[in-house]
């Protein structure tokens, strides 16, 4: 089994190891993955991770996945955004508790700067190009995107849009029901018409609030797709936008 603490242990003790090479005495701004330790602490404090991570160990039982990739999106850049970093956070703890390895996490979004890009990879994380969102998954997925735009989750979907690629991913996203809720179903046919059929086939599962990290979490929901899979979501023919 592989060691899934070692590769952010690591970063840690390398990362910190330097600034002392540099110390002399003055005041230096706290690194950025202090600042990530910072917000680990935050929500290993109170069991809210654990919690949040039994919602996502009981979607992994009622689909038969295991040993799942990561596929972040959208989490936003940890080196100038609190709530990215608490993001972040979620991430590694989830990683760590679930027993997936770094080398089995990719992560994308635009606004990520050579910081945030060393940040990842010194945790053994894979740094993807720009895909807009249309990456096909291969194997039993995690999708981690939170607070993404809909264009992006209805491109995520489109891209996998057949049984057996539904039925191997666990979306821990916003919940899409409430797209559904609150936008007109016309133009939902329109620009999100994936997304549309889709949701009403989810099993949704919100997490629990957390005070100290209220908007970096706020309708993030454990969301899979029920079984079996109901033939009318996947048609022999795909739904053209």
């Amino acid at each position: 089994m592989e060691d899934t603490s070692f590769a952010y242990s690591q970063a840690t003790t390398r990362a910190r190891a330097r600034r002392n090479r540099r110390g002399n005495g003055r005041h230096e701004p706290p690194l950025l993955i202090d600042l990530v330790d910072r917000c680990k602490a935050d929500i290993e404090s109170n069991g809210w991770i654990t919690s949040c991570l039994g919602l996502v160990q009981d979607a992994l039982r009622k689909t038969n996945i295991s040993c799942p990739d990561v596929l972040c999106l959208g989490l936003g850049s940890p080196s100038s955004s609190r709530e990215a970093r608490a993001q972040l956070a979620f991430l590694i703890n989830s990683c760590t508790i679930l027993e997936i390895g770094s080398s089995n996490v990719s992560v994308y979004d635009p606004v990520f700067t050579d910081a945030d890009r060393a940040l990842f990879q010194s945790f053994g994380m894979r740094c993807l190009p720009d895909t807009d969102g249309k990456h096909a998954v291969k194997r039993p997925t995690i999708l981690y995107m939170p607070h993404c735009d809909l264009k992006l989750y209805e491109n995520i979907i489109g891209a996998n849009w057949s049984e057996e690629q539904l039925g191997r991913i666990i979306f821990v996203a916003n919940r899409f029901s409430d797209y559904t809720d609150n936008h007109p179903q016309s133009k939902l046919q329109i620009e999100s018409p994936y997304l549309m059929r889709l949701a009403p086939h989810l099993e949704c599962h919100p997490l629990p609030t957390l005070q100290t990290f209220s908007s970096a979490f706020n309708n993030i929901s454990v969301q899979y797709v029920r079984h079996p899979i109901p033939l009318s979501l996947v048609p022999l023919s795909r739904c053209s936008h």
